[in-house]
């Protein structure tokens, strides 16, 4: 099933923030992070459910533009990638580019939290707008919010 790296299946908001996060951490600072997936279907979502790789069907880089209001995703996920992905925690070169990448993006996009808990482990690769940004927008930009 295909990873999808389209910014249009993104929130407004979220949108702006990743390509402010392309555009002045990433290029700028030249880090060895990319976006790995800005949106998932259901049909995904449910294949990484089945996998174990999430924990519910319900998920913020769920997204569904055909939905009236549209059904943005809200999360998107970076990872660490110098010649191939690495979620690899137990390496300290890559946690530490974690770590890094996540402080910066949040001292460029106050309108994002950082990470959450993916299975036993803290997920640093995940962002996600606000609660409260979403709420307070939702006029503009319908949205679930959960």
């Amino acid at each position: 099933m295909k990873i999808i790296r389209n910014l249009d299946v993104l929130h407004p908001l979220l949108k702006q923030d990743v390509q402010k996060i392309q555009n002045e951490i990433i290029n700028v600072h030249d880090i060895p992070i990319k976006l790995f997936e800005s949106g998932r279907n259901h049909d995904r979502q449910e294949m990484l459910l089945n996998k174990g790789k999430t924990q519910t069907a319900i998920s913020r880089h769920v997204f569904n533009l055909e939905n009236d209001p549209p059904l943005y995703a809200t999360a998107v996920d970076y990872v660490f990638f110098d010649k191939n992905w690495s979620w690899n925690l137990r390496d300290s070169t890559v946690l530490a580019w974690y770590i890094l990448f996540g402080n910066m993006v949040l001292d460029l996009c106050s309108n994002l939290s950082w990470h959450g808990v993916n299975r036993k482990n803290i997920n640093y690769c995940h962002f996600e707008l606000r609660a409260d940004v979403m709420l307070h927008n939702i006029h503009k930009y319908p949205c679930v919010l959960f």
